[in-house]
């Protein structure tokens, strides 16, 4: 309940004022309620040139949650001000405001840090909706188209079709691999060609193969190298160049042709092949001591010298 005194302010008004037991100047009423409209106005100004002229680049999510956080802590910041300007004794809700500020600071730690590396993101611009990448590091590793970067998290769909959503924190602290940073993009696989084989004429019908091929890039030139010598076979592996777009469906094209072209010129591709010996019939040898009767061999009871010798027949 409020009380007026008798004293004059400097505006000419009542000087004090009997708020709840506590004498409160008219005037500070006054800069408190002027500091909070003051306060409402600027959050609102701030909000729309942050919207429209600081994030008109960003994605709309972002550029809204980016308004609302310069919204609310402008007038977080004129509260506290009119609670300064307005001679009430505070220190007790200070207090209480400090601790659970403490404890909510605690609670929602996870939340500011995802919210924070969400604008890093939008800024720094490591991957766009659309893009394919391979997240690796801080999680298992996620390989995926992006559909989304919100506020919080990202949301990726795996090549297998699934949806995967991460916090944005982990995706920020993790190695971001782009695939569609460039125009083109490497193919890489290896083929096995029999030791009897040239392998410089295996390189060169290779080679051939891929530069009457028009979506293969002259530019890088195809590299084709001898990798390993296997097992079975000479490994030889091929680096080719194609635009960006179609890399996965060459790819698989390129596999086939040159299996195509290497079978045509009649160069073996091996594969590993195993010789299994197998045991022959087996020979039983005569007890020495004279003969047994075959009732006692096949029993082996008798004299307890059944032996079966086996040899390999290939």
């Amino acid at each position: 309940m409020a009380e007026l005194t008798n004293s004059t302010s400097i505006f000419g008004f009542l000087g004090q004022v009997n708020l709840f037991g506590a004498e409160v100047a008219l005037d500070s009423i006054i800069l408190t309620v002027i500091v909070i409209v003051a306060g409402f106005a600027i959050a609102h100004g701030v909000r729309l040139f942050t919207t429209r002229v600081i994030g008109s680049k960003l994605p709309h999510d972002a550029r809204k949650n980016l308004g609302r956080t310069f919204y609310y802590g402008i007038i977080a910041i004129a509260l506290l001000s009119a609670l300064g300007v307005s001679g009430l004794d505070l220190s007790g809700v200070f207090l209480a405001g400090g601790i659970a500020g403490i404890v909510i600071g605690f609670a929602t730690q996870s939340l500011v840090s995802n919210l924070i590396s969400g604008i890093f993101l939008h800024f720094d611009k490591p991957m766009k909706v659309g893009d394919p990448v391979l997240i690796t590091g801080k999680l298992p590793d996620v390989a995926g188209v992006v559909v989304e970067v919100t506020a919080l998290s990202a949301r990726f769909r795996m090549f297998d079709g699934t949806y995967v959503r991460m916090p944005n924190s982990d995706v920020f602290l993790s190695e971001i691999r782009n695939f569609s940073g460039a125009v083109a993009r490497r193919v890489e696989f290896s083929i096995g060609v029999a030791y009897k084989e040239d392998t410089v004429e295996v390189i060169d019908v290779i080679k051939n193969s891929l530069m009457r091929t028009p979506l293969v890039l002259v530019e890088p030139v195809p590299d084709l190298y001898v990798n390993n010598l296997g097992d079975s076979s000479v490994q030889i592996n091929v680096w080719c160049w194609v635009p960006f777009s179609v890399w996965f469906d060459m790819k698989k094209q390129l596999v086939e042709q040159v299996k195509r072209e290497l079978d045509a010129k009649g160069i073996e591709i091996p594969f590993p092949q195993r010789v299994l010996h197998l045991p022959g019939p087996a020979k039983k040898k005569k007890p020495k001591g004279g003969p047994v009767s075959p009732e006692s061999l096949d029993r082996g009871t008798s004299t307890g010298l059944h032996i079966e010798e086996f040899t390999d027949s290939d």
